[in-house]
């Protein structure tokens, strides 16, 4: 049979997502990154958000989170998705469970956005590999942390807030540019029952 992306007249967007997300303390204040590409390179979006007090494993998930919410996966999409993330990366194939609440929240919201796809590709990648997703989201915490320092580096009162990470039924709307190019190998598919 035809894979969901192969129907006549549907362009196939081949998506590339580097995302990060980063704690100071765990929990602290957390930050994330990330950049998404054509396959060939051309570059989609690149942003950061500040998340307020998360652990590095939430931030990591919410990360994610904010790039599938810009991207908007459909049927016609093809994602090849880096993280340094190794714990989520093998939550996200099925190869960890997930124990923890909070995470097991944010990895059901990943899950219905990965569902939405034609094909998923999950890459762990060394840190260094994810260098500029990584640079996002300490900026945002630095960004952050600069904005409630006083004048002589104390803390404004009342500027604590955290911005909420988008679900998948309330996702910004697409950057509408269409990727082209070939299709992930599949042998790092997200899960070994999809």
């Amino acid at each position: 049979g035809s894979r969901r992306g192969e129907e006549p007249g549907l362009r196939e967007r081949h998506i590339l997502v580097h995302s990060d997300g980063a704690a100071r303390g765990n929990p602290g204040p957390a930050g994330a990154g990330w950049v998404i590409e054509t396959l060939d390179g051309e570059l989609i979006e690149e942003s950061s958000a500040y998340l307020g007090e998360r652990t590095n494993n939430q931030a990591e998930y919410e990360a994610l989170l904010h790039a599938l919410a810009a991207i908007r996966p459909d049927r016609r999409t093809w994602l090849e998705i880096y993280s340094d993330s190794e714990l989520m990366v093998r939550q996200l194939k099925g190869q960890y469970r997930v124990r923890n609440a909070d995470l097991a929240e944010r990895w059901g919201s990943v899950q219905e956005y990965l569902e939405k796809a034609a094909e998923v590709v999950l890459r762990h990648v060394a840190r260094e590999e994810n260098r500029r997703a990584d640079e996002l989201a300490n900026r945002a915490i630095d960004v952050h942390l600069q904005a409630v320092q006083g004048p002589v580096g104390q803390t404004v009162a009342g500027t604590g807030s955290a911005s909420r990470t988008p679900s998948p039924e309330e996702s910004p709307g697409s950057t509408g540019q269409d990727a082209r190019g070939g299709i992930g190998d599949g042998r790092n598919a997200r899960h070994p029952s999809g």
